[in-house]
């Protein structure tokens, strides 16, 4: 199976990799080309070199938040491949419709990555 390009990718001490928002695209699309679903992902706050938290601070003072999403489980009738498509484009719809960096001081936005759970149909 292909490795997944972390070109401009953030690598955490475990070798998970997490993205810029304008490169999600780009890594859900390498990940549905090279046979692997996206089970979900969540927003890090890149605290180091190979360090983050996934406690992100509110821009108006609350709580820390916790970003994430899944994507929905894949159905009987469902082909692998119709199922990478389906988790990367729900993926693509979540990551689009989060608000993150409006929610975020704005001195860390810089500093927000996307991380992507992924499966290849051999580890299922």
């Amino acid at each position: 199976m292909p490795n997944i390009p972390a070109a401009g990718a953030f690598v955490a001490s475990n070798g998970e990799l997490a993205w810029r928002r304008e490169d999600t695209k780009q890594a859900l699309d390498a990940l549905r080309d090279s046979g692997r679903a996206i089970l979900g992902g969540e927003i890090w706050l890149i605290t180091g070199d190979h360090s983050w938290t996934g406690l992100v601070p509110q821009r108006n003072g609350g709580p820390k938040n916790v970003w994430s999403w899944t994507t929905g489980a894949r159905t009987s009738n469902e082909s692998w491949s119709d199922y990478c498509h389906r988790t990367a484009a729900e993926s693509a719809d979540k990551i689009r419709s989060m608000p993150v960096e409006q929610e975020t001081p704005p001195q860390l936005i810089e500093k927000l990555r996307f991380n992507l759970t992924y499966v290849a149909e051999s580890e299922t």
